[in-house]
């Protein structure tokens, strides 16, 4: 009986002996998993970067425009924005919905005719270049489609239906269009017959065009606010401007250029002092900033007002529709390396922060180009031993507790 104990105690022992192996074992990774995806530090790849000094300013929009008159069901020949002749046909009058109707059906014949024609000129062509033209073609529709990119969507269409076309006809797969285009021509003919008896509006003058919903719900007098001094251009933006006729076909913009008006406080006008260029753009509509010159900058001490005018020579359809704007004007721009604000140490007096090299974490010292609430802009010139030595690509640690230099991370 005593052995039987004796083995019955040691197997006991055993299974203690190896749950509590177990037991640590799981601890050892628990602890480590812990450690691998709850570090007590983040780290941001320090990356180029611009930043600008900017300010956001209420105005209004000018230009040297005249109105285009008409009213009714009108159909538009020519696209917002677009450059017009004097005489170009701009918008037909419609007398029913039917011929809105046929006029699309003859923009999709046009278009329709048009690929048709430019597929039969593959005859001869090398099949390589053909193949490669259908492929970029395939991956820039579908790259539009993926990122949801449908400016020029109609465009990219043709393009690969063209591409696919001419490698048809030129390996056999098609005898051609003569048939389909010469009745796609008919078809065309007959409905242009029935559209060109259409009343039509044409431009009176040279320019850029805007539809009547595209155009400035208001109007205003570019003499009037040239000759403004800051305190009057104050009040008129306070009262606002006159609405804009509704019954009129749109407006025609004689010029590229076009000024935005707007008054800001002494405080804000000694920022310009010595600046004649500017980037501006108006967030929502004009995101990319344009480049603009600093036309005027009047200062009234007595009112504590000052005007600041700014001229710009870009057009689109999206500037053409501009009317009373929040502004924003990129003083000056810099570049350089972006860096979290909450990366920043100061170590002995000196500014800097900690970086990831390896296991260990490193503190290298910055100078400063331009900061503002969330980022600091350095020099990308950085080099070690010197005032400024955080380098591109580095991976800086903006969240950390316990960072020191040359301690494991």
């Amino acid at each position: 009986m005593e052995p039987t104990r004796k083995g019955a105690g040691a197997a006991k022992l055993l299974r203690a002996a190896g749950m509590a192996l177990l037991a640590a074992l799981t601890l050892y990774i628990v602890v480590q998993c812990f450690a691998i995806f709850h570090r007590s530090y983040k780290t941001e790849t320090a990356i180029a970067y611009t930043m600008a000094d900017s300010v956001l300013l209420d105005g209004v929009v000018s230009f040297d425009a005249v109105s285009v008159p008409g009213s009714g069901e009108l159909g538009y020949l020519v696209q917002d924005g677009e450059r017009v002749s004097k005489g170009t046909v701009l918008a037909e009058y419609y007398t029913d919905d039917a011929q809105g109707l046929l006029r699309e059906r003859l923009d999709r014949l046009d278009r329709t005719i048009d690929l048709l024609s430019k597929s039969q000129n593959a005859v001869g062509s090398d099949l390589s270049v053909l193949t490669t033209q259908t492929k970029q073609a395939l991956y820039n529709l579908l790259d539009r489609l993926d990122t949801d990119d449908y400016t020029d969507l109609a465009a990219a269409e043709d393009d690969f239906l063209l591409a696919q076309n001419r490698l048809q006809v030129s390996t056999g797969q098609s005898g051609g269009y003569d048939a389909a285009l010469q009745t796609l021509q008919a078809e065309y003919d007959e409905i242009y017959a029935q559209l060109s008896a259409l009343q039509t509006i044409t431009a009176e003058t040279n320019g850029y065009f805007s539809s009547v919903t595209a155009a400035p719900a208001i109007t205003t007098d570019p003499a009037a606010l040239d000759a403004a001094s800051p305190a009057e251009l104050q009040q008129m933006l306070a009262d606002g401007f006159p609405a804009a006729d509704t019954e009129r076909a749109g407006q025609i913009a004689t010029g590229f250029s076009w000024k935005f008006y707007t008054v800001c406080d002494l405080e804000t006008a000694a920022r310009f002092d010595g600046i004649t260029s500017v980037m501006i753009s108006v967030p929502g509509k004009q995101n990319t900033p344009l480049s603009a010159g600093v036309a005027e900058c009047t200062v009234d001490e007595e009112a504590g007002v000052a005007k600041l005018v700014f001229s710009c020579q870009s057009i689109n359809a999206e500037i053409l529709s501009f009317g009373e704007e929040t502004a924003k004007v990129d003083i000056r721009t810099y570049e350089g390396i972006r860096i979290d604000k909450d990366a920043l140490h100061i170590v002995d007096g000196d500014r800097g922060v900690y970086v990831k090299y390896g296991n260990l974490q490193r503190f290298l010292k910055i100078t400063t180009l331009y900061e503002d609430d969330r980022y600091i802009l350095i020099p990308d010139d950085g080099k070690i031993g010197t005032d400024n030595e955080v380098r591109l690509y580095d991976e800086i640690i903006v969240q950390g507790t316990g960072l020191e230099d040359g301690k494991l991370l």
